[in-house]
């Protein structure tokens, strides 16, 4: 009897040691880190999390509408992402004219926030070069479903390089870069149909110098665009990418280029430059273009009235939305009128010009974020469609009215208070995504009240003919080393082209493209042609 009870009493007593031990451990584990997508049992006497977002300040909030770091939306995502997880939001604001440089300063120092972003590939390559970032396969694939599942793998594979996810590309809806603005008022006094060829185009500028039917006390200034430094809405590239020649397909990677480094040595390019200068010479572009940094000038020129045509990104706020350049054009010249026209045609009779690959900003965690799981799951609940159509359209009667089942905005003061940035804070998407490219194209229009039929036509012109640049899946050191200078030189010799007497045109032109490939520029040719080669190997 005796040994039985002993038996049981030694069975008991392994029982309740097993069951301290369990005790013990699930104590422990409840004293890590937990699990930020869970809106349940978080642990709320648990010390927060610190999330550090970055977020673009363009200096352009509605008085009353707070900071870029602390306003209705940084308070809305708090409310449904940060405090259901434990997780406290800090953004970080970085001015968008100083993008670039100010990263390179919080990266170099240890400071950068945990989700940082760029559109600059160079200065993505520098960082993966440098081991600065985090690689993002294995934390996708264990914290971002949703993320996965809208980027979708072609857009996810812009931010692969040499087989590793170091970036994450926001989705780009509309791949649209320029369209060709031209007055219709103006046309229509001097009895002019609207241009579809260069020639038809050339005609009607020197028609719109000659007669000057704005009655802008010669003013006028037939068609505009301001300095080539990638940095403002317009540029003549469209103009000189229709001169370009049809080429093989090893030419057009090896002669290429990324960073708005112009691209010299393309077949003719020499031409598209040298029929601004014929345009320069005939003073039928603003004599001033090279010195408007910042395309304040052109905006200027377009609300007073001076101008004819010019070209510029499609379907943009500066230019469309309420208060900007075209509401001052009306209330400065009410009859004026600006219809989309897209005729600078090449040697096949096509309108070509560059667009943006399928991806937006390029997403990356530092890799001395301490919080790389909790920054995917933020970028995976914003995937949410629920998430990212609030984020991208607003709340409906306060931001938004339905037409045709799609957002149209609201554009009372009230409103813009409330939805001035949210382009910038919906990290994942550039543009909206209604399922269709014609829905897509809807939806960006009714955006603009006054210009949805402007709006888009400008975004099919923009889209017609167009092409992407070539890409590789690894940097090209040569390009990452002289960026900076190419860009510089293959600006000033434009320019200087440009401005040029006609009979010193090939010696300026000519000089400048042998100083641009002694900078580096048949560096960096020679070393994407290999890449070309290496790739089809």
């Amino acid at each position: 009897m005796k040994t039985e009870q002993r038996k049981w009493l030694f069975l008991f007593t392994v029982v309740l040691l097993l069951a301290s031990m369990l005790s013990a451990c699930s104590k422990s584990a409840n004293n890590g880190t937990s699990d930020p997508t869970s809106s349940e049992g978080n642990g709320a006497s648990q010390k927060p999390v610190t999330l550090k977002v970055e977020v673009f300040d363009r200096g352009n909030a509605p008085a009353g509408a707070g900071p870029v770091t602390n306003n209705y939306w940084t308070q809305w995502i708090q409310k449904n992402f940060g405090d259901p997880n434990n997780i406290k939001l800090e953004f970080v604001p970085v001015p968008r004219n100083q993008e670039v440089d100010k990263l390179n300063v919080l990266m170099s120092t240890g400071d950068a926030p945990d989700l940082v972003f760029t559109y600059d590939m160079n200065t993505i390559y520098n960082y993966v070069n440098d081991g600065g970032l985090t690689e993002l396969n294995q934390l996708i694939e264990e914290n971002g479903p949703n993320l996965k599942k809208f980027l979708g793998e072609d857009v996810l594979s812009y931010g692969v390089f040499s087989g590793k996810q170091y970036t994450i590309p926001a989705k780009r809806t509309l791949q649209f870069t320029q369209s060709t603005y031209i007055r219709k008022d103006w046309l229509d006094k001097l009895g002019l149909p609207v241009p579809t060829t260069t020639e038809e185009f050339y005609n009607t500028m020197k028609a719109f110098k000659e007669k000057d039917p704005g009655q802008t006390a010669g003013k006028v200034i037939p068609y505009s665009f301001s300095a080539m430094n990638g940095t403002t809405i317009t540029s003549p590239g469209v103009l000189i990418s229709s001169f370009v020649k049809n080429m093989e397909e090893e030419d057009f990677y090896a002669l290429s280029s990324a960073n708005y480094i112009p691209e010299l040595a393309k077949p003719g390019y020499k031409e598209g430059v040298q029929f601004l200068n014929k345009l320069y010479t005939e003073n039928l572009i603003n004599p001033d273009f090279a010195l408007d940094k910042d395309g304040k000038q052109l905006e200027s020129d377009v609300s007073n009235g001076f101008v004819g045509a010019f070209t510029a990104l499609a379907a943009h706020p500066s230019l469309m939305q309420s208060g900007n350049v075209f509401d001052t054009l009306k209330k400065n010249v009410p009859d004026a009128e600006f219809v989309a026209i897209d005729p600078f045609t090449n040697q096949d009779g096509k309108t070509p010009k560059s667009i943006y690959d399928p991806t937006g900003i390029h997403i990356m965690i530092p890799k001395t974020s301490k919080h790389a799981a909790e920054a995917i799951k933020y970028l995976d609940w914003m995937s949410k469609s629920d998430v990212l159509f609030t984020l991208t359209n607003g709340l409906e009667g306060q931001h938004y009215t339905l037409e045709n089942d799609l957002p149209k905005a609201i554009t009372t003061d009230e409103a813009k208070q409330t939805f001035y940035n949210n382009a910038d804070i919906a990290l994942v998407i550039n543009g909206k995504d209604f399922g269709s490219q014609e829905k897509n194209i809807e939806a960006v229009a009714l955006s603009f009240p006054g210009y949805t039929e402007l709006a888009k036509q400008t975004i099919v012109n923009g889209l017609k003919d167009g092409f992407t640049l070539p890409r590789f899946d690894r940097p090209i050191e040569s390009e990452i080393k002289y960026a900076k200078t190419l860009k510089d030189k293959g600006e000033e010799t434009v320019v200087k082209s440009i401005l040029a007497k006609p009979d010193q045109f090939d010696k300026v032109y000519d000089s400048n493209v042998e100083e641009f490939l002694k900078l580096g520029g048949q560096e960096v040719i020679d070393e994407r042609r290999a890449a070309y080669k290496d790739m089809k190997n």
